[in-house]
């Protein structure tokens, strides 16, 4: 017995419409119409007369239709508790991007913990998403949280990150309250091994900057260093700075603003664990109750 052609027939007879249910359950039209097909002929009787304006049940369809309904209700009952137990119980392997895990999961992890304590977190950091999206392939974590679109995940963004300025306090732009691309024009940049956004790269050169020479690995850290030290100047996003501090550099906010955005990714066409949809709903939730705190100045 195929519990899905029961479900179905039962939203369609309540809806009065099998393309409704069709969509209400994602299937298509042509697999709806198949799925009840199927089912007449499993039990061989005709369940639904269908017109110009929908369906009806037919006097068969109106005898079976309590007791389908009533299968389905305890389908969705077993679902719920089910649900209910894995989501109490289980693991989850969360790949993210350095700066969110400096400065979100602590926070996030403590709060989740508390509310779900025998859930087990397992974090894997990356410096960028090609690493997770390697991890995604390889499944080794089940959700990410990122600042790069894949456009092969679900993707759900989460908050923007506003781009600065780094300067050294010596700089001549200090003295400038925001930053244009003009102020940009002619100056030395020290870019981290891991490259930039399209909008910082994009930037760069319109502003026709030169790039300080280096060879091997310079992380977000070395590249505040550099810039301290006043070998050129850089932009990185908010969330980076915050994650070193902010001592020995000026930040200048970008006129017009550039941002990137923080998204919450899962692996696309996959079923996710219960554990893992609690996850994101409370890592959407955590954001946006703490967005003020995260991203304000």
């Amino acid at each position: 017995m195929d519990v899905n052609k029961y479900i179905l027939f039962v939203r369609a007879a309540e809806t009065g419409n099998l393309s409704k249910a069709a969509a209400q359950l994602n299937y298509s039209q042509t697999a709806a119409s198949h799925m009840i097909s199927s089912m007449e002929e499993e039990l061989g009787i005709k369940l639904l007369y269908r017109g110009r304006n929908g369906v009806s049940l037919t006097e068969e369809g109106e005898r079976i239709y309590p007791a389908a309904k009533e299968l389905t209700e305890k389908e969705e009952l077993i679902r719920q508790m089910a649900g209910e137990d894995n989501i109490q119980h289980g693991k989850i392997r969360i790949g993210v991007i350095t700066s969110v895990a400096v400065k979100w999961m602590p926070q996030i992890i403590t709060a989740f913990k508390k509310k779900y304590p025998m859930v087990d977190l397992f974090m894997n950091d990356a410096i960028n998403y090609e690493i997770m999206k390697d991890w995604f392939s390889k499944d080794v974590i089940d959700c990410a949280i990122t600042a790069e679109s894949s456009r092969k995940e679900n993707e759900t963004p989460l908050v923007k990150d506003p781009y600065y300025v780094i300067l050294s306090p010596e700089h001549p732009l200090c003295a400038c309250e925001t930053i244009t691309l003009t102020h940009l024009r002619g100056e030395t940049f020290v870019i981290p091994s891991e490259g930039t956004s399209y909008s910082v790269g994009k930037m760069l050169r319109q502003a026709k900057g030169k790039l300080m020479e280096h060879s091997g690995f310079l992380s977000d850290q070395a590249v505040i260093a550099m810039v301290c030290g006043g070998c050129g100047i850089s932009i990185l996003p908010k969330l980076v700075l915050d994650s070193y501090g902010s001592g020995g550099y000026v930040r200048r906010a970008l006129d017009p603003e550039v941002s990137r955005i923080i998204y919450f990714c899962v692996p696309s066409g996959k079923t996710l664990r219960p554990t893992v949809r609690v996850f994101s709903a409370f890592v959407r939730d955590w954001v946006k109750e703490n967005a003020e705190n995260v991203m304000g100045n």
